[in-house]
């Protein structure tokens, strides 16, 4: 039950708290008080019974609604906890290749945020986006790909199937999660690179010594990945 109402909707909860803090206030304090203009004592039981009737309202929301979607969740939370994973791990190891490349190309201006090899539940900064594109070079990976279009053209590889996945499970998500999901399969990031790994492979040269010119959507990518381990673990 304890974890049923961790999850709760935030607006409902609070709606609820704000409408059981008016009717204790009401019944506790303000029925002894004389009416101040005509018609008070009226108007304070309409408030009362709007404050009750939103609190029966969200009442039986509570168990008819989201104690059986609850319900529902638990029996596709295993499958759904294993592809976020994969997710989240297919994210650190780019990311971690990121950092490792520009450490070594820049020293001085990067420093690595982890303890460990590979960087784990780390965002950072939009400085430190900016900063990591513009020490990266293009065609430096730590991986067999010759450059980070190939680099990050196989991320989006491997990312869009596991999107695809839980959006099978669509009847069991929430409208947001549903939205954070597709909007990771056709991010701007992906899009951008999926132009790019089509004009190298017609022979185009991309005349950019960095990734610089990919940062906002590097940024964008990575403030879409926090949203959803935020909204999907919680």
């Amino acid at each position: 039950m304890i974890k049923n109402l961790k999850n709760f909707r935030k607006d409902l909860y609070l709606l609820f708290s704000i409408s059981i803090s008016i009717i204790i206030f009401m019944e506790s304090y303000l029925i002894d008080i004389p009416e101040i203009i005509n018609g008070g004592y009226v108007i304070g039981l309409i408030i009362l019974k709007i404050c009750y009737s939103i609190m029966a309202s969200i009442i039986f929301y509570f168990f008819a609604v989201h104690l059986k979607e609850n319900k529902k969740r638990s029996h596709i939370s295993p499958l759904l906890i294993s592809h976020l994973e994969k997710l989240k791990s297919l994210k650190e190891v780019w990311l971690s290749e990121l950092y490792f490349i520009a450490s070594v190309s820049n020293r001085e201006q990067i420093n690595w945020p982890s303890e460990t090899g590979i960087i784990k539940d780390y965002y950072p900064s939009i400085s430190e986006i900016e900063l990591l594109a513009k020490c990266t070079p293009l065609n430096s990976t730590r991986a067999n790909e010759k450059n980070w279009i190939e680099r990050t053209n196989r991320l989006k590889n491997e990312i869009q199937p596991i999107c695809e996945e839980i959006l099978k499970l669509d009847s069991n998500l929430k409208a947001n999660e549903i939205l954070l999901i597709g909007q990771l399969k056709v991010c701007d990031l992906f899009s951008k690179i999926s132009l790019h790994k089509l004009n190298l492979d017609s022979g185009t040269i991309i005349a950019n010594d960095n990734l610089l010119f990919i940062e906002p959507e590097i940024q964008n990518f990575l403030n879409l990945f926090e949203k959803i381990e935020k909204e999907l673990t919680a």
